[in-house]
Parts: C-alpha cells; structure tokens; sequence
C-alpha cells in the first residue's frame, strides 16, 4: 500500500475573484473569472468556500466608480486555491 502525503504549504496566494459572501466561517467567491479586450471583468461563475481562518477578502474601489466595479481578491494558502481553483496557473 502506498500511502501519499499532502504537503500544505504556508505560501500564500492572491487571485482576482468576485461577488464575495461572507458565513460565519467561511468566504464564498466567485473563482471563474472571463475578462474582455480592456481586461475588464465581464462575467463570473463557479462557487467556492475558503474558510476564514485560512484566507482574507479584499476590495479594492476603481478610481471611477461610475464606470466601473469594486475589485476582489482572495488571499489564500496555494495549496488551497489549487484544490479549488481549477482555471489558474499559479
């Protein structure tokens, strides 16, 4: 029998998500992104849970707020966003 070991690995990570939702222990994000020509995000999909004791949400506000939306970023462990992240290269 071959028994494999998981390494968990202190490396953080940060990606661009949105639609942020807060539980008490938990943050759930939108983690699949799709962006235009001007890089701007145009749509979202894909619902994922990271608990709080492991990540941090961000918002960052644009400089114009009539053209544009908050930005959100998730600060988690890499292992972490590679398990529930499916669409990114880290």
């Amino acid at each position: 029998m071959v028994k494999k070991t998981l390494i968990m690995s202190k490396e953080l990570v940060r990606v661009q998500v949105t639609s942020p939702r807060e539980s008490e222990n938990s943050i759930g994000v939108l983690v699949d992104l799709v962006f235009n020509e001007n890089g701007l995000n145009t749509s979202a999909s894909n619902l994922q849970w990271f608990p709080k004791s492991l990540c941090t949400i961000e918002k960052v506000e644009p400089i114009d707020r009539t053209k544009n939306l908050p930005t959100y970023f998730l600060t988690a462990p890499k292992w972490l966003v590679e398990k529930n992240i499916k669409k990114i290269n880290i």
